[in-house]
């Protein structure tokens, strides 16, 4: 039986995705999700082979959905359900199982479900890194007010305004924030692009600092800086930051 997760914050569109699925054998629903928070932890704690996501739900980001699937050993097949104009959503073609657009009718769920079929049958994950450059391109996203980060056993969330400092660690970036150290899977520049530049300055290729949480700067060798961070951690600057950093300090 192949488990489901319906994600969608209109009870009305959740009924009408399990009325259709019902007319197709071996599904099972496992949960129905109204916001991102739900969605994640349906995700993290009962891992579905089918998830239909809603992308435009108050409060969902689906940049923090498709982070709960980056390090998952299984990955479902994902249905995008959509408003957006077809220009748009012809993108999401690419890399989901399919989409659909609302309103959508039984003969176009029917087509759908046959490529979810074809998806599963052929074991095939879903490409979480075009899905993420596809919702950029249509979806202006806002400075992240937190960072979805998994555990040994759970997923959580660090708020960005309580990161100290960060640094990179292989394909993974790390988050220092309250005497704790988060790992998220990723690079030094896509953390950055999320953080809001007023706050978050970068100080070297491979960190980043909050300027809310610097106890000294101290000028050293070359033009470069010292930054103590009130955590006691010390981070030398690179010059090639040099003019970014001074920038956020004069403002």
């Amino acid at each position: 039986m192949r488990r489901v997760v319906i994600a969608d914050d209109e009870p009305l569109a959740r009924t009408r995705l399990r009325t259709m699925l019902a007319r197709h054998d071996g599904y099972e629903i496992v949960a129905e999700c109204r916001d991102g928070d739900e969605t994640v932890h349906a995700l993290a704690t009962d891992p579905p082979d089918l998830l239909f996501l809603d992308v435009k739900m108050p409060a969902l980001d689906g940049f923090e959905v498709l982070a709960a699937l980056d390090d998952a050993a299984r990955p479902p097949a994902i249905v995008f359900v959509t408003a957006f104009a077809d220009r748009a959503v012809a993108a999401f073609d690419q890399s989901a199982a399919d989409f659909l657009l609302k309103p959508y009718d039984t003969d176009r769920f029917d087509r759908a479900m046959q490529r979810v079929d074809e998806r599963l049958r052929g074991g095939s994950s879903p490409d979480t890194a075009a899905m993420r450059k596809v919702l950029e391109s249509i979806q202006a996203r806002p400075h992240a007010e937190r960072f979805l980060v998994r555990g040994p056993a759970h997923l959580y969330f660090v708020r960005a305004s309580e990161i100290e400092w960060i640094d990179a660690a292989a394909n993974y970036v790390r988050l220092h924030a309250g005497g704790r150290v988060h790992f998220v899977r990723g690079t030094v520049k896509s953390v950055e692009e999320r953080l809001a530049p007023d706050k978050f300055v970068r100080v070297h290729r491979s960190m980043i600092v909050n300027l809310d949480f610097v106890k000294r700067l101290e000028p050293s060798e070359h033009g470069e800086y010292v930054i103590t961070m009130r955590d006691g951690a010390r981070i030398r600057s690179s010059r090639t930051y040099n003019a970014q950093l001074r920038g956020v300090l004069r403002a």
